[in-house]
């Protein structure tokens, strides 16, 4: 069962090239916290674009956010990954992990975590329905 699923913001969050917020995942991300899949964001980030980031109000609803500004530690290195498993209080096989960079997608695998590597917002909406539906038995 996937009881959280964790988001890069960069890449998946928002889009690679215009930068703006992606709805369609937004939406999948409130949805499934109505359905009681927690929500949070694991992304590299320097402290000033974190604070702006916090003013857009692009967090809000995900919990935990952890930053790699504020850990000391930054995707891929495991210790952040470890941070995110902590305070999500889940094992590893209960996090779904999306991130676009490959490295960052194995770090997490190799740590437990189910992975979807982002390559656009269609596909990581449809892959995200998929492993909830067949991991928790729950149509989305």
């Amino acid at each position: 069962m996937i009881k959280a699923v964790l988001f890069d913001w960069g890449s998946v969050l928002r889009s690679k090239t215009s930068w703006r917020r992606q709805k369609n995942v937004y939406s999948l991300a409130s949805e499934l916290r109505r359905r009681g899949v927690k929500t949070g964001i694991l992304s590299n980030m320097y402290s000033m674009g974190a604070f702006i980031v916090r003013l857009l109000g692009d967090y809000r609803g995900f919990d935990p956010v952890i930053l790699s500004c504020y850990e000391g530690e930054r995707k891929p290195n495991p210790r952040i990954f470890q941070v995110a498993i902590k305070k999500l209080g889940f094992r590893p096989e209960e996090i779904l992990f999306v991130d676009n960079i490959a490295e960052n997608i194995k770090a997490a695998s190799n740590l437990g975590m189910v992975t979807v590597q982002a390559k656009e917002s269609k596909q990581v909406i449809d892959d995200i329905k998929e492993i909830i539906t067949h991991a928790n038995k729950l149509e989305l």
